[in-house]
């Protein structure tokens, strides 16, 4: 036989406020919770993003390695573009280059502005043709050694030819950001140098030509390693600045000692070329082996390119 059993409007009023209770207090259990895993989440976060930072990190000493490998082991090749887009166009440009007027000896900032606005005007021709021919030659040398299917030197030029506008436009930007960056005290200006340093690596191993996917994917590339890859290139700068300086001087007595004037000076501007020259094959060499340890890193720790 069923029974039931009989409650009291007491007991019903407890039995309801012990299935209700619960519900009520929910909101407050979790805040409570929440704010006892807070610390905890807080030192994940810290954690991941420790590892991440430390993940994306490039080995510079790895990269200068490989560059010196590749320098070696393409040297002919590297030697014969060099020389014919690089070498060469300097050599031809500054027969056509117009000095303007000398400046005194209490020359103000605005009168320097303004000779450096005369030496544009007077030059910018012969300055945007070797502009294109050497930035030419620099996306050969890329994709000489950044190319997969590993291309001889005639492919390389026509892997070149299609990429070039983009390339040139992308480096006008970035020289637009540096510049505008040296204005605002210097470091931005600085900071742009290391994250946008691998667009020609971009432009030449990818294929890219759009100039603002360039710019991105060098600033995706560069996540973390914007200082650094801007150190190992005030380096070569200042360490070819120097020994350009040294040898330029040595060449000029001489040359100024036991040649006629028009030789001597045609001695200084070869001397010049060629260490421009070497300066440009070895940034090449140095960001083509960046490229390559930047685009090895895991795709997750690469950020979102932010500048």
């Amino acid at each position: 036989m069923r029974h039931s059993i009989p409650w009291s409007v007491g007991e019903e009023n407890k039995a309801a406020s012990i299935i209700v209770q619960p519900r009520c207090d929910l909101p407050r259990i979790l805040a409570s919770h929440a704010v006892a895993l807070a610390p905890i989440a807080e030192f994940a976060y810290r954690a991941a993003r420790k590892g991440a930072e430390l993940l994306s990190k490039i080995d510079l000493a790895a990269a200068w390695d490989d560059a010196r490998a590749m320098g070696v082991a393409n040297r002919d090749l590297l030697g014969a573009v060099a020389g014919m887009f690089l070498l060469l166009p300097a050599v031809i440009a500054e027969q056509f280059i117009k000095a303007p007027e000398a400046l005194g000896e209490n020359a103000t900032n605005e009168m320097v502005l303004a000779r450096m606005a005369q030496y544009a005007e007077l030059n910018w021709p012969v300055l945007l043709a070797y502009a294109v021919v050497s930035s030419f030659g620099i996306l050969t040398l890329h994709a000489l050694l950044l190319r997969p299917e590993r291309l001889t030197v005639r492919e390389s030029l026509r892997a070149a030819l299609p990429i070039l506008p983009g390339y040139v436009i992308a480096n006008l930007l970035q020289g637009l950001g540096v510049m505008t960056g040296m204005l605002l005290f210097l470091i931005p200006g600085f900071y742009l140098i290391g994250r946008l340093a691998l667009i020609a690596p971009v432009s030449a191993a990818e294929g890219q030509s759009n100039p603002v996917t360039i710019l991105q994917r060098s600033a995706v590339l560069t996540y973390g390693n914007g200082w650094r890859i801007f150190g190992v290139l005030s380096i070569i700068f200042v360490t070819m600045f120097i020994l350009g300086l040294v040898l330029s001087t040595l060449v000029g007595v001489v040359a100024e000692l036991l040649l006629p004037a028009d030789v001597a000076d045609l001695a200084m501007v070869l001397v010049s070329a060629i260490i421009e020259t070497a300066r440009a094959v070895l940034v090449v060499l140095v960001c083509a082996a960046l490229y390559r340890a930047a685009s090895a890193r895991p795709a997750g720790v690469t950020g979102m390119g932010r500048l």
